[in-house]
């Protein structure tokens, strides 16, 4: 099978290597697509927390994957040959204190499935979910990213008629953006890309900013009477995004800190607003099993929309020029196709 390697930081190759076979509790899983994540764009850029190079770089960090079942392992039950499937890539061990808690993404003895630029891909069994037919491979590579956005929502805990605002107008910030909506804020989407601000009145936003163009603070002044906003979900990379979020929320408020920053940095944070006005900032980072499957009844249901955040879908043979569209920021979502023929 062909599969993508690094061989180091910028330096990919493709080559062609043996299919792995499915232990016990896995499934061999022709790869449909796979969606390109920041995660990924870290990674080959040499910014990975655990990057690894060489012969088992094999496949790179591919996570957002869909595709049709080959195999099956003696101990995986309910998935069949020839199933449509999405890949959960967190396989949770089920018995430490996090697994018990249902933080099953902080499980201290979890493995990753991943490799998805590859035309073949192992996943684990008891997490794989059947994709309805109504679903392409290309939105099933979006129940992964919104899983995590899921995620992020239930611990910004918002209400009904709450204000939020999100910084960040790329994939993640629209997805965080049908999900609030769903929870019935008004939201208030802030970036610096005209085009992704109108997709996103046209997906629902009460209100867009470009961020280049006005001052942020005092527009959402304007909107809140000067008592800021009730929670800001920090959708991209940087300080900046951060230091904005502390400038335009409110008394008793959340941020939510959803994106990575690297090369890392640090921010110098006032204590005295933090404790006065009672704000509270929160991390949030990947996915519980059931938030996966709830990502997957939500596209499957049509309360969150997808298909229009597809802008690319490129071969893995091309995946250079897939990574290097991200990278220049050409469009939303792009996704690799490891198989050209039809589903």
């Amino acid at each position: 099978m062909l599969a993508a390697y690094l061989i180091s930081p910028k330096n990919l190759v493709l080559k062609e290597r043996p299919i792995p076979r499915p232990e016990k509790n896995e499934v061999l899983v022709k790869i449909m697509a796979c969606g390109v994540c920041p995660t990924d764009i870290r990674y080959f850029l040499g910014y990975g927390k655990h990057t690894f190079y060489g012969e088992e770089s094999y496949g790179l960090t591919g996570h957002e994957w869909s595709g049709v079942v080959i195999e099956v392992g003696r101990d995986v039950e309910k998935i069949q040959v020839n199933d449509r499937v999405v890949v959960d890539h967190i396989a949770p061990c089920g018995a430490c204190r996090y697994c018990r808690r249902n933080l099953t993404h902080h499980c201290i003895n979890k493995r990753y499935y991943l490799r998805g630029y590859a035309e073949y891909g192992l996943a684990y069994g008891p997490t794989l979910l059947k994709l309805p037919e109504k679903i392409s491979f290309e939105e099933a590579c979006f129940v992964e990213p919104l899983s995590s956005c899921i995620n992020s929502i239930e611990r910004a805990s918002i209400s009904m008629g709450e204000v939020v605002a999100i910084i960040g107008d790329g994939v993640i910030g629209i997805l965080h953006l049908q999900l609030a909506k769903l929870k019935g804020a008004e939201v208030v989407m802030i970036g610096h890309h005209n085009d992704r601000l109108e997709l996103s009145e046209k997906i629902g936003a009460d209100y867009t900013f470009n961020s280049k163009e006005v001052d942020i603070y005092e527009e959402i002044s304007r909107l809140t009477d000067n008592y800021g906003v009730d929670a800001v979900i920090v959708a991209t990379q940087g300080t900046e995004a951060l230091e904005s979020a502390l400038k335009i929320v409110g008394k008793n408020s959340r941020i939510i800190v959803f994106s990575g920053t690297y090369p890392e940095e640090k921010i110098s944070i006032n204590p005295n607003k933090i404790h006065y006005s009672e704000i509270s900032i929160i991390g949030a980072s990947e996915h519980n099993v059931r938030q996966f499957t709830t990502s997957l009844k939500l596209i499957e249901k049509g309360l969150v929309r997808v298909e229009s955040l597809i802008s690319n879908v490129v071969p893995l043979t091309e995946i250079d020029r897939a990574f290097d569209i991200v990278i220049n920021r050409r469009g939303l979502k792009t996704i690799v196709r490891p198989h050209q023929e039809d589903e």
